[in-house]
């Protein structure tokens, strides 16, 4: 089918239902799809819960920093915390209405395919050290009372939510430059997706699911495992735009947040040079942050 055009429909407008309906569960990319989801179930559900109920044993280091005080907790910003999975279902449902089914679920595949690997790839740091916070026991909001009871809250560095949303901006990036797109879509839904990244990136902060030392582990990840999407440019600059407009802390004390997460990426890259995998860096500073 020849392409629609969509030059001035933002991704927000397209429903993520046509995505959950179609090809996320669609034959095409099926298979796929069913390994993503066992990967995201034993990585993310199963070991929590194993470490809670004690079936498991990992050690558990608190990951708080000084600076996660200088930002304010602010539930009202907990629906766009929970967006990140929308954050690349839309775009699928945008692949069906341009492309169609058939080829909507090619792409699909390909990003579950990723999205796996994302998952393995957190795996390796879960699987040595849990990492958790004091999050503030706040249950006024249904959001936050389904967060508390779904999520037991061991598994802050690398940031999921970070690293997912991150990968997503890379990877839509690539599809949007090797597919059938004009111009106009192409640079609407890039800057529509690194905003959303970079939005949700410091909501993680701002409702206290994570600490300032979850975001780098989360970008160093990315750019080790899927360079193909994400460079070592587009962390730093999505770095340096972090906090730029603080909402209930200074300026500066946003400087300070930025500096401490530019500097631990940057000495993770710098250890990384030395290690013999990727995740050692990470491996240390847990080791070291738990001493």
């Amino acid at each position: 089918m020849k392409p629609r055009i969509y030059d001035n429909k933002p991704l927000k407008s397209f429903n993520p239902l046509v995505a959950y309906a179609g090809v996320l569960f669609g034959p095409p990319s099926f298979i796929t799809n069913f390994k993503c989801f066992a990967t995201i179930l034993k990585e993310f559900f199963f070991l929590q819960y194993f470490e809670k109920f004690h079936i498991l044993h990992i050690p558990v280091v608190h990951v708080d920093h000084p600076l996660d005080k200088k930002i304010p907790f602010t539930p009202a910003k907990v629906k766009i915390y929970l967006d990140f999975i929308n954050l690349w279902v839309r775009p699928l449902a945008m692949l069906v209405k341009k492309f169609g089914f058939w080829h909507a679920s090619r792409l699909t595949k390909q990003w579950m395919l990723r999205f796996r690997k994302l998952y393995q790839c957190c795996g390796k740091i879960y699987h040595f050290r849990l990492t958790t916070t004091d999050r503030p026991k706040y249950k006024e909001m249904r959001e936050f009372r389904q967060i508390h009871a779904l999520d037991p809250h061991f598994l802050c560095v690398p940031s999921l939510h970070v690293a997912t949303v991150f990968l997503a901006f890379g990877f839509y990036r690539h599809i949007f430059g090797t597919e059938d797109f004009t111009e106009t879509e192409k640079a609407l839904w890039s800057e529509e997706l690194y905003r959303g990244a970079l939005e949700i990136t410091e909501t993680v902060l701002y409702v206290k699911q994570h600490s300032v030392n979850c975001i780098p582990a989360a970008l160093y990840l990315v750019t080790q495992n899927f360079p193909e999407w994400i460079t070592l440019d587009d962390a730093r600059k999505f770095i340096s735009e972090l906090f730029v407009k603080p909402e209930g802390f200074s300026e500066e004390e946003a400087f300070q947040v930025r500096e401490h997460i530019r500097a631990t990426f940057e000495q993770y890259l710098v250890d990384g040079q030395k290690a013999a995998n990727w995740y050692e860096p990470i491996w240390e500073f847990l080791v070291n942050y738990e001493a």
